[in-house]
């Protein structure tokens, strides 16, 4: 770049840069420009070797005496300890840059990974995340080590159940903070994430006396320790007035004002620090001890795996989503141009009836009409079923009037194509109350009513021909009463075998190009957040039957009550 300097006309000399994973994991790159890009190809300053960046990924430039990230439109973007870069950001030293699957950190060439000595310590106890290593000895009776253990391995895997089904990011931080004050004791209790503003951790979420701090006051976190652990990325046990002569590698600074007993630790992944939790006790009459922070260390890397584990499934199904657009728009273009064909035609016909009078021939291209439009609305459905990331909008809801809206919705143009649509009495006259979500339910029986009306019509023979088949909906309660079980049964052409193991998979499809593979794959995803799971059954020549269950609750303390028709 022209506006670039050499390393010797440079300060930037200083610095390097260190790569910590990735294909080019260990390497240090001498930095030699006081602007410069990454990226895969060439034409960047510095080439990474990573196929999931772009050309030119990111740029970095040095302004007065700091050092500043920005992305260039990259298609992953540029992530700063979790958080995505836009526009230009300040890059604190020894701080986590991800493009792609590399992550590297700048560093001065003088001090390297040191933190500097200090002229009085004031942390009495440290602990590395990654080994569990203690320059503190374990002391007491083996039985009491054991239980000890025992103890902490229960907690442990406590605080891991509570947060296992978690994946969206903030809320993961919630239930991240509520479970640590469940396992540990505390006053005040906090979650730290990187701020890209100012380039340091700070508070976002807090609990106080089991609740949520509504208002964080920022004298409640000590910025020293909060900088050690940054720096150093160990766990540290801070009391005041406390002095240990065994710490003596890495000191930190006095804090004079220190009234509490504080923990504060860093969640780490697999290789950069994803946030810290930092605890406190107030009462002049309880501390912290080792085994309370090897406790938390543990649950601190737990937790720091937990939030790189979310924010990593957010990575790969933005990449999966780019991947399926090409990949939609490949599988429907053939099928979207034949319904286009169909509008064509059925309004030439409707054109030709209306200026003939031939009313007959409007009816017919009416009733063409009205088809291509019915499969064009469908596409559009399916596609804004799999697209979208909202959850469920669960409501309690009788399953039975789902079942018979769609029932009369359909029950007019079948009869036209001569395919009988039937729901048996039980489904009939029984209430069928469950948590669902009414809109997703009727999406489910739209896609399988339109594919058993598909199956029967191929038995057609002949334009003529009538009572070409029969559609049967039914549906009840499970043996125990916690499930509501419903089959959509046709008598059309059937499927193999081989054909229903990959029925429910994107894009699979067994009308071949009058079919999307849409559907069902749409039907799969709307069941099983329901918590249910979705079946068929099926032999060539004698129809098919598909199956799907729906918990009655999703929250055994729902007590609601409904007034509902007493039927026996």
């Amino acid at each position: 770049m022209s506006d670039a300097q050499d390393i010797n006309a440079a300060p930037v000399g200083d610095f390097i840069i260190k790569i910590v994973a990735g294909a080019m994991r260990g390497t240090k790159i001498p930095i030699r420009k006081s602007q410069f890009t990454m990226g895969r190809s060439s034409e960047s300053d510095i080439h990474v070797q990573d196929t999931l960046i772009s050309r030119v990924h990111c740029r970095l430039s040095y302004e007065n005496n700091s050092w500043y990230l920005e992305d260039m439109n990259s298609t992953n973007g540029t992530w700063i300890v979790g958080q995505k870069v836009t526009g230009k950001v300040f890059l604190p030293l020894k701080t986590s840059v991800r493009i792609g699957k590399t992550i590297f950190e700048i560093y001065d060439m003088f001090v390297g990974e040191q933190t500097g000595v200090y002229t009085k310590p004031s942390i009495s106890y440290r602990i590395q995340p990654e080994t569990l290593s203690s320059p503190v000895e374990e002391k007491g009776s083996a039985p009491q080590l054991i239980r000890e253990e025992n103890k902490r391995l229960a907690a442990v895997y406590k605080f891991q159940n509570m947060i296992s089904s978690i994946f969206e990011e903030k809320e993961l931080n919630n239930k991240i903070i509520s479970a640590v004050t469940n396992v540990v004791p505390a006053d005040r209790a906090y979650l730290l994430l990187f701020d890209l503003k100012t380039g340091d951790f700070i508070p976002v979420i807090g609990r106080s006396m089991n609740k949520t701090v509504e208002t964080i006051d920022p004298k409640d976190i000590n910025p020293t320790i909060v900088a050690f652990v940054k720096d150093n990325r160990e766990a540290v046990l801070s009391i005041d007035q406390y002095k240990d002569s065994k710490i003596t590698e890495t000191r930190v600074p006095s804090i004079s004002d220190l009234k509490t007993s504080t923990m504060c630790v860093p969640m780490l992944g697999k290789q950069q620090i994803n946030g810290m939790l930092y605890l406190s006790l107030t009462s002049m009459t309880e501390k912290y001890t080792e085994d309370d922070l090897r406790l938390l260390t543990v649950i601190g890397h737990t937790a720091g795996m937990a939030i790189e584990h979310s924010n990593m499934l957010e990575f790969n199904q933005k990449n999966e989503r780019l991947v399926a657009t090409g990949t939609t728009a490949a599988s429907l273009s053939h099928y979207i141009k034949n319904i286009l064909a169909g509008l064509d035609g059925s309004l030439s016909l409707l054109r030709m009836g209306l200026d003939e009078k031939n009313y007959e021939l409007s009816n017919e291209a009416w009733h063409i009409l009205n088809k291509n439009h019915r499969r064009l609305g469908d596409v559009v459905l399916d596609l804004l079923n799999l697209a979208s990331e909202q959850k469920p909008n669960f409501g309690i809801e009788d399953v039975n009037l789902i079942l018979k809206d769609v029932a009369e919705l359909f029950k007019p143009q079948l009869a036209q194509e001569g395919v009988k649509l039937e729901t048996n009495q039980v489904t009939k006259d029984l209430p069928l109350f469950a948590e669902v979500d009414a809109k997703g339910i009727h999406r489910i029986l739209l896609n399988l009513v339109n594919n058993a009306e598909y199956a029967i019509l191929l038995k057609q023979t002949t334009l003529e021909q009538k009572d070409i088949g029969t559609i049967t909906i039914s549906a009840d309660f499970s043996e125990n009463k916690d499930y509501i079980v419903v089959n959509i049964s046709d008598d059309g052409v059937g499927l193999e075998e081989k054909e229903t193991q990959k029925i429910f998979d994107l894009f699979i499809s067994s009308k071949g190009n009058a079919g999307t593979g849409l559907g069902l794959a749409v039907c799969k995803r709307i069941v099983e957040s329901h918590g249910g799971s979705i079946t068929v059954r099926s032999e060539r020549g004698k129809g098919c039957t598909f199956s799907f269950t729906l918990p009655v609750a999703h929250n055994e303390m729902n007590t609601r009550t409904r007034t509902i028709k007493r039927v026996f």
